[in-house]
């Protein structure tokens, strides 16, 4: 694809429009695709975000989730209209309450579960049992089927149920199904500690896997002329079951719903945000969208990293732009998304040197929130070393000064990364010295939205060190930690 402009397929003007209002904003977008009539009309990548690199999709997983499902009722493992209290009836404690065995198995995918409140990955992450369990202990306090309640934790539980009949985890269980016939094989997917494929969350694929997901359902389940999801599925998950559909505030713990005079611009289908127009959006938090126009016969993707407070805004922002850039005919913008483009890979630039070289010494640290136990560091020659040892070992971490050094690190993050803690994770590293007793490490993760920031300020006795992130459901910055010079 050589994002050759002007294409009457797209208007470049809107395009171009929508990405100086996410970059005013501060919504960095790391990928853009856009498919339409059986090409890819653009295909934007946010240096260091490769297209080669797999992305945290979050949310969107849902509708990975969504789809296993339709298999399993193809295949005559499930009814939609079976009661969920059925896949778990040896884990149920006393008596079983009357809007519980109500429950279906639509209800789970169309969030309306009777539920006051929805639980989301970054509380359940943290749970050291199986992360269906604390869907059976959530109260049920309205009759399922009637209220909308957005919770990762629902998705979760197709996903075990999917398992329970299947006897396979989605991901093994999609990958003859959906993966394969698609080509997508580099991806990861997070497990609970019972070993559930995460159902709401945890999946992670390349942008250009995720277009492929969003194609497929564009052409009704069909892919290089072969039927891959069963007939019917696509209607039946991008119908419009919800029509009022929020999902809700968040409040560090919860989501509570929102208040009724609220006015929500989407709905719900099985797991899929929907609207009266047709569109309907896999979507995930801090800015993962795949979109489906099946009116125009495109596909929109984007992986990015954007704050609360506006990735909220982001799909009514995609379909503003795209339902333009699809109705109008190439016009004027041509140039000016071309420029965007090419600007978009150019790296960060550093600064060239460092200003304390053959710098060595190591601190201790008293118990933190940043989960500190000691931490060395090491000026070398064109490099800054790191060795940190935390709450989960001890990791090496190299940074390039006037450059980038890329390599693999389990630090631990999982404060300000939404409770997501990956054992390796890919990293590239920087470090600057604004002056000679500060150092600013740059940690940018290039599988998902977030970028650290470590300041690290010396005195004759010890050092002070702050963490912040980019973005984050919560804090984005922890209380600085005091470590003091090892004799």
């Amino acid at each position: 694809m050589n994002n050759a402009f002007p294409d009457p397929s797209l208007d470049p003007g809107p395009v171009h429009a929508l990405l100086e209002t996410l970059a005013s904003r501060g919504m960095r977008v790391h990928s853009l695709l856009v498919h339409r009539h059986g090409r890819t009309l653009l295909d934007l990548w946010q240096w260091p975000h490769e297209p080669g690199l797999r992305h945290k999709i979050h949310s969107a997983t849902k509708s990975f989730t969504s789809a296993a499902v339709g298999f399993a009722e193809a295949e005559g493992l499930l009814s939609l209209d079976d009661p969920v209290v059925g896949f778990f009836e040896d884990r149920l404690v006393g008596e079983i309450g009357e809007n519980l065995s109500r429950m279906r198995v639509r209800d789970l995918l169309t969030m309306c579960t009777g539920h006051a409140r929805g639980l989301s990955g970054a509380t359940t992450r943290l749970r050291r049992t199986g992360w269906v369990g604390e869907f059976l202990e959530e109260p049920v306090v309205d009759l399922p089927g009637r209220n909308f309640t957005y919770s990762s934790t629902t998705s979760h539980v197709l996903s075990a149920i999917v398992q329970q009949v299947s006897g396979q985890p989605v991901d093994e269980y999609l990958r003859p199904r959906l993966f394969d016939p698609l080509e997508i094989t580099d991806y990861t997917w997070e497990r609970d500690p019972e070993g559930v494929s995460s159902g709401g969350n945890g999946l992670s694929l390349r942008p250009r896997d995720l277009l492929k997901f969003g194609v497929l359902h564009l052409e009704d389940g069909v892919w290089a002329g072969s039927r891959v999801l069963p007939a019917g599925w696509v209607q039946k998950a991008s119908a419009l079951h919800v029509r009022r559909a929020i999902s809700g505030t968040w409040n560090g713990k919860e989501l509570v719903p929102p208040d009724p005079s609220v006015v929500a611009e989407e709905g719900y289908g099985y797991q899929f945000w929907t609207t009266e127009a047709g569109i309907y959006s896999a979507s995930g938090i801090f800015g993962q969208e795949c979109m489906v126009f099946p009116r125009h016969g495109g596909v929109v993707v984007i992986t990015g990293a954007m704050g609360d407070g506006s990735y909220h805004d982001l799909p009514g922002l995609l379909r503003s732009a795209f339902t333009a850039a699809f109705e109008s005919p190439a016009r004027e913008g041509a140039a000016e998304l071309a420029a965007w483009v090419d600007r978009a890979r150019e790296p960060e630039t550093l600064a060239p040197e460092a200003l304390r070289p053959g710098f060595t010494a190591t601190y201790d640290f008293e118990p933190n929130e940043q989960g500190l136990v000691s931490l060395g560091v090491e000026v070398r020659d064109g490099s800054v070393h790191l060795d940190v040892e935390d709450e989960l070992g001890r990791h090496p971490i190299d940074h390039g000064v006037g450059t980038w050094t890329r390599q693999d690190t389990g630090v631990s993050v999982w404060r300000l990364h939404h409770s997501y803690q990956d054992p390796s994770a890919a990293v590239l590293a920087a470090a600057e010295w604004p002056a000679p007793d500060a150092l600013r490490l740059t940690w940018h993760f290039l599988e998902s939205p977030f970028l650290d920031r470590l300041d690290l300020t010396f005195d004759a006795t010890g050092v002070t060190v702050g963490h912040a992130t980019n973005v984050n459901s919560g804090p984005t910055t922890l209380p600085p930690a005091r470590g003091v010079l090892r004799k």
